[in-house]
């Protein structure tokens, strides 16, 4: 009975891991020529060093009918000077100094520079992002329809040889890798707000954060759970599309940083948390169970089949996403992911104060 239950959560995690890795073979590039005028929206809180990269990136793109809104949430230092000796036309400037009674901040200040856009398309990222190319706007564009409503695309975090950053790398490629193949899938649950886009028209109607104002984090999952549909979403894919973020330094940083992250899984919908609920389950009684049964004949078998999949299945993904990660460190990074996601998702359900970022 017992090997009966552990091979049909096995098939299960398998199963879900093949057909996400297959829907990568649907991912089709767009070439659209149209160059519409855009609106990168930027929120930051003290982000003086990193506006110092990001801005000079964003001005060195290819692409050149845009403008960049940027939310100074509160600042205490001297973003608003440097922001103001650079002169720049192309930089709007919102100075936010207090936030409105019920909001989140950082949706109060993306509020804020959302309404004093002009762009038709809003473009999304963070103060602490760093675009791969030259062509990162032009490759959003591309992939604008008259039925598209909303882009995501994939924002990984830069790697280094520390052992947690190789992790956390693994674990933001397993992120992308869901969310990515069940978009593919005709099925969208959630996006990184550090690489999206969403056209100005629809957002306004569908009321943009209104519903969803108060809640901590959200600002980019809530809103594709509330507001994508098979028709209206595209995934973004390949290495110019890239939007590179920094990795927390820390064990402590990394738990923190995803007990807020997976504490918005709670707003989702029932379907969605059931499906990501089993396949983390499953993921997690596989590992436990091959460990119990390490001196049966079938566990080499079984481990190694398991490895295979895996493997192949990551690595044609790996290859659409542009994340690398080190395969060689697969067994042992897929161990500690089995167990730490889900009792980061269970603390984060009982974690009563969830402190973010503001």
């Amino acid at each position: 009975m017992i090997i009966a239950l552990w091979c049909l959560f096995t098939v299960f995690h398998l199963g879900m891991t093949i057909s996400l890795a297959a829907a990568f073979r649907r991912y089709r590039q767009r070439d659209n020529h149209e160059k519409p005028f855009i609106s990168i929206i930027v929120a930051a809180h003290n982000e003086e060093k990193n506006l110092k990269v990001l801005l000079p990136m964003i001005r060195n793109q290819a692409y050149e009918n845009y403008e960049i809104v940027l939310a100074l949430d509160r600042t205490t230092d001297s973003s608003l000077k440097y922001l103001q000796n650079l002169n720049d036309d192309k930089i709007k400037v919102i100075e936010i100094k207090d936030i409105e009674e019920g909001w989140n901040p950082k949706k109060y200040a993306l509020k804020s520079a959302i309404e004093n856009a002009t762009g038709e398309w809003l473009i999304f990222t963070d103060a602490d992002c760093q675009p791969s190319s030259k062509t990162w706007l032009q490759s959003i564009t591309n992939q604008i329809s008259t039925r598209t409503d909303i882009i995501i695309g994939i924002s990984p975090y830069k790697s280094y040889s520390s052992f947690l950053s190789q992790f956390i790398q693994f674990e933001a490629f397993m992120t992308a890798f869901t969310y990515a193949g069940r978009t593919l899938s005709g099925k969208p649950y959630m996006a990184v707000g550090r690489n999206m886009a969403i056209r100005k028209t629809f957002f306004i109607e569908s009321n943009g954060y209104d519903d969803i104002h108060s809640i901590q984090g959200g600002d980019d999952d809530l809103f594709i759970q509330k507001n994508a549909s098979k028709e209206n979403i595209r995934i973004l894919l390949g290495a110019e599309s890239v939007v590179f973020t920094e990795p927390e330094r820390s064990w402590k940083d990394y738990w923190n940083q995803k007990v807020r992250h997976l504490s918005v899984s709670s707003y989702y919908k029932k379907t969605d948390q059931f499906l990501l609920g089993l396949n983390h389950f499953s993921h997690l009684i596989f590992i436990v169970m091959l460990f119990y049964f390490t001196t049966h004949s079938f566990f080499l078998p079984m481990l190694l089949f398991y490895l295979f999949i895996k493997l192949v299945s990551y690595r044609f993904a790996s290859s659409k996403m542009e994340i690398n990660i080190n395969y060689i460190l697969l067994p042992l990074v897929d161990i500690i992911y089995a167990v730490s996601i889900p009792v980061i998702g269970l603390w984060s359900k009982l974690e009563k104060d969830i402190k973010w970022k503001n």
